[in-house]
């Protein structure tokens, strides 16, 4: 903005011969005011281009920031779930050497379970080392150091309400990033476009001056003058076409990319529904359910009533289940992120 606004410099020249006058000086001002408000015109536009791009990368950030935090609540929750595991195991090993020792159950009862146990406990180790690698996800985009420990607070089943698919659609319109930079595009080609038909007008030289040293005549004698170059040849027609060509391509792509905009605002709304509806399903039906079955899996053992290998597969459904679940809230949490992305800002 501050380079468009400058005025041009002014010429100075000064002459000196051995003809009469001896010696003259001009100053040669340049005069176009037109121009540089032209000028000053185009570079605002670019300006709020750039602002355009400064709110992408602000998106873009935000969108990193959200799925590596809901990363980390996830395998926080990971971590909890496999330690509950461990503990799920323990108890069924305790069973099975306490029926085992009665001589109610073979002693392959008691090496499922072991089996079982250790599984739970590699389980464990793993979810412990994904939690490691998530916190140093998260502490990049926060420009910390990868090994420093971070606790984040949060709940990962709240899952916030979807707004409606037309206001998705309005909000897009205004707010989507790639659609405002095309926008953009095109009113800067305008304005260049001005500048150009700005350019055609000659731009006026005012001249002032004086000649010194003519003797026998005078002494000291002022001028002024006017030039003016005629534009008989050059008027910026070549450039003037490429500017009206590429300024109706530039709307061409505006209007193709909303429409490309619109579908994918549908596409992101409809992922994002059907990804809470998972959430949901899996939040009231499947993992309650899983959850009982392995409650009276467990207890049918300890009476004596069901075989070992019912209650570990109970184990590994529930486990199964819950992993899912936290896989569905993960995949909603992106799928939020592309909504975002479409909108070009939080869909609060």
């Amino acid at each position: 903005m501050r380079s468009a606004g400058q005025h041009p410099n002014p010429g100075l020249v000064f002459e000196s011969t051995k003809d009469t006058p001896h010696r003259m000086l001009s100053l040669d001002i340049p005069f176009e005011p037109w121009k540089r408000s032209a000028r000053i015109d185009v570079a605002r536009e670019e300006l709020t281009l750039a602002d355009v791009d400064d709110a992408a990368a602000l998106q873009a950030l935000r969108r990193g920031v959200r799925l590596a935090f809901y990363g980390l609540l996830a395998a926080d929750e990971a971590n909890t779930l496999a330690g509950s595991m461990v503990q799920v195991a323990e108890r069924v090993h305790e069973v099975a050497q306490a029926r085992f020792e009665e001589g109610a159950a073979p002693r392959l009862d008691v090496m499922q379970a072991e089996l079982g146990l250790s599984r739970a406990k590699a389980d464990l180790e793993l979810a412990r080392s994904a939690r490691t690698s998530a916190q140093a996800e998260l502490n990049a985009l926060l420009s910390r150091p990868p090994a420093e420990p971070l606790a984040v607070e949060g709940d990962i089943a709240q899952t916030p309400p979807l707004p409606a698919v037309e206001q998705v659609v309005a909000r897009t319109a205004a707010g989507n990033t790639e659609l405002r930079s095309a926008e953009r595009e095109v009113a800067i080609e305008e304005r260049r476009l001005g500048l150009l038909k700005a350019e055609r007008v000659p731009t006026p030289i005012v001249s002032v001056g004086a000649v010194f040293d003519a003797p026998g005549e005078f002494d000291v004698g002022y001028r002024a003058g006017l030039s003016l170059a005629v534009p008989l040849f050059d008027r910026n027609q070549g450039q003037i076409a490429g500017s009206l060509a590429r300024g109706e391509q530039a709307r061409l792509r505006r209007d193709a990319l909303r429409l490309s905009v619109e579908a994918k605002a549908f596409a992101a709304h409809a992922r994002a529904a059907a990804q809470r509806a998972q959430v949901a399903a899996y939040r009231d039906t499947l993992v309650p359910t899983a959850t009982t079955i392995e409650s009276l899996a467990e207890e049918g053992y300890r009476l004596g009533r069901s075989p070992v290998l019912a209650v570990l597969d109970a184990q590994r459904t529930l486990r199964d289940a819950k992993v899912e679940y936290l896989g569905a809230l993960l995949s909603y949490q992106s799928a939020l992120a592309d909504l975002e992305d479409v909108l070009g800002g939080p869909i609060e």
